[in-house]
């Protein structure tokens, strides 16, 4: 063992001759501190030597051991192999092998690492950390768990000085609850902020704790999300952007914008929404959407708000149609719907008897209440200013598009249920 001492300390003697003669600046050296054996050839001077069996090294505040190293004093780098184990404060590097740059604090980890950090741990088969700059990138079948976040990507990087995380491609996240799932080509997230950014594909996946994924679970699609967390796996609130799409059971809706506050359970629709709802259609300037106990209760259209509805599904170009201002649905736990539309309001109704087609009603009025069960108009009244004309069947047959209210319009294709994402390296 004294022999290994004396030979280390020429060496570093030796490269701090190399470094003066060459004019680098002073720069701190990768210092062996522990080995059982030091093999190799060359003179004991050598500037590159290896070391086997218990290696122990440090370098300012990193410490490491491995069991076997090549070291290059010179050039101030060494090569770990073996059980390698570096440390720089509370993180540690776990690696199989590991090529460490003293000059430039940076570990790279060809055959796959795991770096632990309190209750953060990152996994991968390639990484890079730059313990100077405590910036680490990792690369190939990523996953990241903490305490309340699991990721997996193809590559992360992760700042500890700000504790952030940029992940990239085929993102899969995970909320500690388990209640909520995330899919995007890219996510960023801040832990101190409690922020979540999703760019490319963005996709979100939540339902009630206990319920598990079932009919009740929430899809959202857009461009891109953001959200911003509360606590430790409840998100406070939620806004996608461009080409928004949201699936629950037999609810949806399509916007260019949405806005979620858990705060007040509002969904708030903008840049031309359209929300279905089992077989009636509310199109809208902005849709407002609140929920109870998981469950939507109330719907608002405000800015020439049409509902379209088919109680005829026979003929389904025939389409109840109601228009106002505002049109307000209150649904009923047994999915009995109110509605009320107020502010220049009409309605074109389609009248049956006992399964015999009478033409239509159309009617205009102040505002207009109505009942629906199993999606069709029932107990309309109109109240205020109320004029109407009545069309028999032979002159409505055939001719339904000709009989609109102001502001009709065909809805888009209802958005389709997608299920969760599954990596090959979640299944492990």
């Amino acid at each position: 063992m004294r022999v290994v001492v004396i030979i280390i300390f020429m060496q570093l003697l030796a490269a701090a001759v190399m470094q003066a003669q060459d004019g680098i600046g002073p720069e701190i050296p990768i210092v062996l501190e522990n080995a059982d054996s030091l093999i190799g050839s060359g003179t004991v001077d050598a500037s590159v030597r290896t070391f086997q069996g218990n290696v122990r090294f440090s370098q300012g505040n990193v410490t490491g051991r491995c069991d076997r190293a090549v070291h290059d004093v010179v050039r101030n780098t060494i090569e770990l192999t073996g059980s390698v184990l570096i440390r720089q404060s509370e993180m540690t590097i776990a690696a199989p092998s590991v090529r460490y740059d003293g000059r430039v604090s940076i570990a790279y980890a060809p055959r796959g690492l795991r770096v632990d950090q309190g209750r953060m741990s990152i996994t991968s088969r390639t990484g890079r950390y730059d313990l100077r700059r405590r910036i680490a990138v990792f690369q190939q079948n990523v996953h990241a768990v903490d305490d309340s976040t699991r990721i997996w990507c193809d590559s992360l990087v992760h700042d500890r000085t700000v504790d952030t995380m940029l992940a990239v491609g085929s993102v899969v996240i995970q909320d500690s609850g388990r209640h909520s799932w995330f899919g995007a080509d890219q996510a960023r997230r801040d832990a101190n902020a409690g922020t979540l950014r999703l760019t490319g594909s963005a996709r979100a996946w939540t339902w009630q704790h206990g319920r598990g994924q079932s009919a009740d679970t929430v899809f959202i699609a857009a461009d891109e999300m953001r959200t911003e967390s509360a606590g430790e796996s409840l998100t406070r609130r939620m806004i996608a952007i461009g080409n928004v799409r949201l699936v629950r059971a037999e609810a949806a809706a399509t916007s260019g914008k949405m806005e979620y506050s858990d705060g007040d359970s509002l969904i708030d629709l903008t840049e031309s929404p359209v929300v279905w709802s089992d077989s009636s259609v509310l199109v809208a300037a902005s849709i407002q959407a609140r929920s109870s106990g998981g469950e939507i209760r109330t719907i608002v259209g405000d800015g020439d708000a049409v509902l379209i509805s088919r109680s005829d599904t026979l003929l389904p170009e025939r389409y109840d149609q109601i228009v106002g201002k505002r049109i307000t649905i209150a649904i009923q736990p047994d999915s009995v719907k109110m509605l009320t539309a107020s502010g220049d309001a009409q309605s074109i109704t389609f009248r049956q008897e006992s399964g015999d087609r009478k033409g239509l009603a159309k009617v205009a009025a102040d505002t207009i209440n109505a009942t629906i069960v199993d999606n069709a108009l029932t107990d309309v009244f109109w109240l205020g200013g109320v004029s109407g004309e009545n069309h028999p069947e032979r002159l409505v047959s055939g001719r339904e598009a000709e009989f609109t209210v102001p502001g009709f319009r065909l809805p888009p294709r209802r958005p389709i249920y997608e299920p969760a994402p599954i990596r090959r390296s979640m299944l492990r």
